[in-house]
């Protein structure tokens, strides 16, 4: 006859005795925690993020802007993008920030069902964080970016903490004159 499977006992006396015979009572073991992937950047000298899957395309800052009359302060102009005509919004008049000096680079995000092109000062990094890392803004947050800002994020006790901001909420507000 052909050998019986092992009962689950078994099983588990089995992966308990090659435990204890590694001698290792503080292994690490890798759990998959639920991760969101976000743009990490800088704007007017401050942290700030937005949601991986709002950010369809990178762009460098020398992109051409092309200046249209009688558009609102927080729209700095249009680009051509493979045949599209983008907004280009500044986020700082919004946001309650200086205006910054740089022509840093753009971010083409997608949100309040529009699409539109972000200037921002410096690229910072595109990673995971892991969802239990965001945290609930506190109510000591500059009431400019309270409608816009759905999580903080800090690596260290060491570092400014980042905001993640809400694509929806800017790109509403933008819609709705704001800024």
């Amino acid at each position: 006859m052909t050998d019986s499977p092992r009962t689950a006992p078994e099983a588990n006396a089995t992966f308990a005795q090659a435990f204890n015979a590694r001698g290792d009572e503080t292994a690490i073991v890798e759990v998959d925690e639920p991760s969101q992937q976000v743009v990490l950047f800088q704007l007017s000298g401050q942290p700030f993020a937005l949601p991986g899957q709002a950010v369809s395309e990178i762009l460098k800052g020398d992109t051409p802007v092309y200046f249209v009359p009688g558009l609102p302060y927080s729209t700095e102009g249009v680009i051509h993008l493979r045949g599209q005509i983008e907004s280009l919004i500044t986020l700082q008049p919004l946001l309650g920030l200086a205006p910054s000096q740089t022509d840093g680079m753009m971010l083409v995000v997608k949100g309040a069902g529009i699409r539109s092109a972000v200037r921002i000062d410096q690229l910072q990094d595109v990673c995971e964080l892991p969802i239990s890392a965001l945290k609930t803004p506190p109510d000591t947050l500059p009431s400019a970016l309270r409608p816009y800002v759905s999580a903080l994020w800090q690596s260290d006790d060491t570092q400014r903490a980042t905001a993640l901001l809400d694509p929806d909420a800017l790109l509403q507000a933008y819609l709705q004159g704001l800024g």
